[in-house]
């Protein structure tokens, strides 16, 4: 089971020339951010190209994602849905390259809440999730028709 990580973008510092006239903003170590913008800052719907090829397009609030957006990472990675200042937080799909895919809710970056966890396998996890991990009542279907309906803690069957 993969879990989320934002390195190399949320923690990186960012040198900001804005050109007001067109809109858009020369990251110099980053990127290019092309979209609305309030006082010098990312605000509203906009778009930005990291160097390294990954990208974000969706709503900001005061330079960090915030609202509805999806973020494509230049390995593969996807992920669409909300952001909460820069975390992932609310209901999304994160999707891996391996085919691997999360969708439900998320509380800063972890799966948290009500989810389905499609291994690359084909196995298929429904039910809570709390930090990256399976917690309480849920049901697990592998790739080969198995149905397992028990009680997990700490991502492990325990009933």
């Amino acid at each position: 089971m993969k879990k989320f990580k934002l390195t190399n973008i949320k923690d990186s510092a960012l040198n900001i020339a804005v050109n007001k006239a067109e809109a858009t903003e020369q990251h110099v170590t980053n990127g290019i951010y092309e979209g609305e913008g309030v006082n010098g800052k990312r605000d509203g719907f906009g778009i930005f190209t990291f160097t390294n090829g990954s990208r974000y397009v969706g709503n900001w609030k005061q330079n960090k994602f915030h609202g509805e957006g999806t973020l494509e990472w230049s390995n593969g990675e996807v992920y669409q849905g909300a952001w909460v200042n820069d975390d992932i937080t609310g209901y999304g799909i994160y999707t891996w390259p391996d085919g691997e895919k999360y969708v439900g809710n998320w509380l800063k970056g972890a799966k948290t809440g009500n989810g389905i966890y499609v291994y690359g396998n084909g196995d298929i996890f429904i039910g809570l999730w709390n930090d990256d991990n399976r917690i309480g009542d849920g049901i697990m279907t592998y790739h080969d028709g198995e149905k397992v309906v028990g009680v997990w803690k700490d991502d492990e069957l325990v009933k």
